[in-house]
């Protein structure tokens, strides 16, 4: 019937296969995400003399999704997270991110891992709110920055 290779070959297909699905669930979950930060927006909008805001999106036991807006001038000061890695990816605007000791711009697409205990440093250098999906791993159930010097 099958033979010793046919298993390990119908194993790899297996694991391509349901690699390829949830890879297209993510794509779809991120897609509609920044399809509707607008309207996100809107339902949440900064409070008067805020300059940056965090709007907790979704959160499990393995991640938390925040879209943080920074207002035109606005910074998220030298930090590192002791035990969370972050992700952040930006969808409008753009500005200025310290990583590994150096400053490199950031626009609509950018995607940067700042992984725990590196400090990392962010600034809106553009005359238009920046906003950014940032995703923290394992859950941030209570607050993990410590802010540097």
């Amino acid at each position: 019937m099958f033979s010793k290779r046919t298993i390990p070959i119908s194993g790899i297909v297996v694991c391509v296969f349901f690699f390829a699905l949830t890879t297209v669930h993510a794509a779809d979950t991120t897609e509609q995400i920044i399809k509707q930060i607008d309207e996100i927006l809107k339902e949440n909008p900064v409070k008067p003399g805020e300059k940056i805001q965090r709007i907790k999106i979704a959160e499990d036991n393995t991640a938390t999704l925040l879209v943080l807006t920074l207002a035109e001038g606005a910074e998220v000061k030298a930090h590192l997270h002791k035990s969370h890695d972050e992700t952040v990816y930006v969808i409008k605007g753009t500005g200025r991110m310290l990583v590994n000791g150096k400053w490199v711009d950031i626009k609509p697409g950018t995607l940067h891992f700042n992984p725990m205990g590196k400090v990392h440093h962010t600034i809106n250098t553009g005359n238009e709110p920046a906003v950014v999906i940032s995703i923290y791993t394992p859950a941030m159930k209570e607050p993990d920055f410590d802010f540097v010097k």
